[in-house]
């Protein structure tokens, strides 16, 4: 023994020694898909819930606020909160508290009830969100598999965010605005049955952790303390950030675009939105086989690329008064996205293994904040102007963003990431 003190060992899965269950992804995956699903249902649902309620159309955008603002305002708590409780703890609390929300927002007779019902949901998602991310990291250890699952689980979010309205509308038209809450159970209760009995326990190299119910330790993830790699961490959330708001702030100036300059109805103009998220679902799973050959830097670098320039021809094509206009911008957010979201969550949370509900969390976090930000200021420009005009100035900025986000990565992600 020379005495030198021995580096502390990673988290590693305390049971399941033969590698994970094929059914393990698709688990962890549900929880992303009902975040997204319950945001973009319900603003499909809201004027009927609020029609049904006697509240008035003033009112309606609480119901989606009382969601996204305590999501918003929780993510970083929560991922402190994983870390020191252990992902698979987290997940399954997150997903019992948010089934007993859904619960009571479909037996809810009153505004009020629904609100509360909304803002469970919310702070549940807020918990699940890192959990899932940190029990994803934890449990694909290796680059190549760990970069696939990444690319399937950015793949399922395009497809919640793709269906999600046509799932409102289908469910407020066959059975009421209940049926939004209802939608969510089976799907809750599968996976808190596939978490308890697929998703190991994690405990650190030291052998620390403490037993739950089912005799399995679950100690936190941060148990080694390993500080993070500051600089790409700073810069993978910033990147996050970047990402969202280029294409959530341009979509939102096109919805509106093509619904008062275009004259276009809700249905038909949710059509060419899917235009944005067709190409995300096909190369979501993809990025991750060219994550795990090229690395996260190259991959992030070229999706980000490729969707600013498809984002620079925003109102330059033709007259740009047409739909047909819009389709370079729109492939380019969808080839973007589906390139680069696997590779700069990765990023995250390579940056700060020893931390990673807190990674999942700042991450999540700094893309919620992109998102919202971008979406109120593509309302507010496309509000004040129309046209072609309007779509180049939105265009312009979102496509430089993006190609400054592409700067930034080469600069700061790590070089190594193919192999870390």
């Amino acid at each position: 023994m020379t005495g030198e003190p021995r580096p502390p060992a990673p988290d590693i899965p305390i049971h399941d020694r033969t590698g994970p269950s094929r059914l393990l992804l698709p688990t962890l995956c549900t929880p992303m898909f009902l975040v997204l699903l319950d945001v973009m249902a319900m603003n499909v649902a809201m004027p009927s819930l609020g029609r049904a309620l006697g509240v008035g159309p003033a009112s309606w955008p609480q119901v989606v606020d009382a969601y996204t603002v305590p999501l918003a305002l929780a993510l970083v708590p929560a991922g402190l909160l994983v870390d020191r409780l252990g992902p698979r703890r987290s997940l399954l609390a997150g997903l019992l508290v948010c089934l007993l929300a859904c619960v009571l927002g479909g037996i809810a007779g009153s505004w009020g009830t629904v609100l509360l019902a909304r803002l469970v949901q919310g702070i549940s998602a807020a918990v699940m969100l890192p959990a899932d991310l940190a029990a994803l990291t934890l449990t694909w250890t290796e680059p190549a598999p760990r970069a696939h699952a990444l690319g399937l689980w950015s793949a399922v979010s395009a497809i919640a965010t793709a269906i999600g309205p046509g799932v409102g509308g289908l469910l407020v038209g066959a059975v009421g605005w209940r049926a939004v809450f209802w939608v969510n159970v089976p799907l809750l209760l599968l996976a808190l049955v596939g978490t308890a009995r697929l998703l190991p326990g994690f405990r650190s190299g030291a052998g620390s952790g403490s037993r739950d119910v089912g005799g399995e330790a679950d100690a936190p993830a941060s148990a080694s303390g390993a500080p993070p790699a500051l600089r790409p961490l700073l810069v993978s959330i910033l990147v996050a950030a970047m990402m969202t708001s280029g294409a959530n702030g341009t979509l939102q100036a096109i919805t509106v675009y093509l619904q008062h300059s275009l004259r276009l109805a809700a249905a038909p103009a949710g059509a060419v939105l899917l235009l944005a998220t067709a190409p995300f679902v096909v190369l979501g799973p993809l990025s991750g086989r060219l994550v795990a050959a090229r690395g996260r830097r190259a991959t992030a670098a070229v999706g980000l690329v490729l969707g600013g320039c498809g984002l620079l021809t925003l109102g330059h094509l033709g007259t740009g008064a047409d739909v047909v206009s819009l389709v370079p911008a729109l492939l380019g957010i969808g080839v973007g996205l589906g390139l680069m979201t696997s590779a700069i969550v990765g990023e995250t949370m390579a940056a700060w293994p020893s931390r990673p509900g807190l990674a999942g969390g700042l991450n999540n976090a700094l893309r919620q904040a992109g998102t919202s930000l971008a979406v109120a200021v593509g309302g507010a420009i496309a509000a004040r102007s129309a046209g072609a005009g309007m779509l180049a100035r939105v265009g312009g900025a979102a496509g430089t963003w993006w190609l400054l986000g592409a700067v930034l990565v080469l600069c700061a992600f790590t070089r190594g990431s193919r192999t870390r």
